[in-house]
């Protein structure tokens, strides 16, 4: 099929797939580096007082994390992958976007106030949770419905 390339497995796609070379929409870094650097800066200069670059704050996003969504999207064949900065921060994308009816597939080794959290939200607003073992990615699979 056109369009369709031929799956692998992780290790094959991080190590030889092509697609994954840095592309420069992903990041233009000034010195050419062959990887992506790690930018551990907070701040970045803004080219006016009264405009802004495509970075202003590293929370809010960095040409590191930009590239490592557009890689997870590439490995995966996903259009996009968010990628934040915390487990809390990941929780909480979850618990806005999460509707009554809908079902949550999470570790059954999490955190205590995210165990309560998710034991709520299956209480009292009609969220199920589905608690599984995440090192045994069959246990994952059977709880995953296919992409409607």
């Amino acid at each position: 099929m056109e369009g369709q390339r031929k799956m692998y497995r992780i290790a094959t796609e991080l190590v030889y797939t092509k697609s994954l070379n840095i592309d420069e929409e992903t990041i233009n870094d000034p010195y050419n580096a062959t990887n992506v650097p790690i930018y551990q800066t907070a701040t970045f200069k803004q080219p006016s007082a009264s405009g802004s670059g495509k970075y202003d704050y590293t929370r809010s996003g960095n040409p590191t994390r930009s590239a490592v969504e557009s890689h997870l999207a590439k490995i995966m064949s996903a259009k996009d992958a968010f990628v934040v900065t915390s487990g809390m921060t990941a929780l909480d994308v979850i618990l806005r976007l999460v509707k009554s009816g809908q079902e949550i597939v999470a570790g059954d080794d999490l955190y205590g106030g995210t165990n309560r959290l998710l034991s709520y939200l299956q209480e009292n607003i009609d969220v199920k949770v589905h608690n599984v073992d995440t090192t045994c990615v069959s246990s994952v699979e059977e709880k995953l419905d296919p992409i409607k």
